[in-house]
């Protein structure tokens, strides 16, 4: 039995495509994944930040964030 080739370029063109939709839809879920580590990442740093505070509060103290250090950069340019 002989197929059309107009049959067989129909199929493989929705062989390309099904395997296009689905290299899309990995890497979008990667993409998600992705943004949730960092969500997830930034939500423990926020703790950490926030924890101290509440624990001063509970205690009946103060908490003060440490300030950041100075740094001091001296830069040569050019020949003196």
């Amino acid at each position: 039995m002989v197929i059309p080739e107009s049959v067989l370029k129909k199929r493989w063109r929705e062989e390309r495509w099904a395997l296009q939709k689905k290299e899309e839809l990995e890497t979008k879920w990667k993409d998600c994944e992705n943004r949730m580590l960092i969500f997830n990442r930034a939500c423990e740093r926020e703790k950490k930040l926030i924890q101290p505070k509440w624990e001063a509060r509970v205690n009946g103290g103060f908490y003060v964030c440490p300030e950041a250090k100075p740094t001091f950069i001296i830069r040569f340019c050019g020949q003196c």
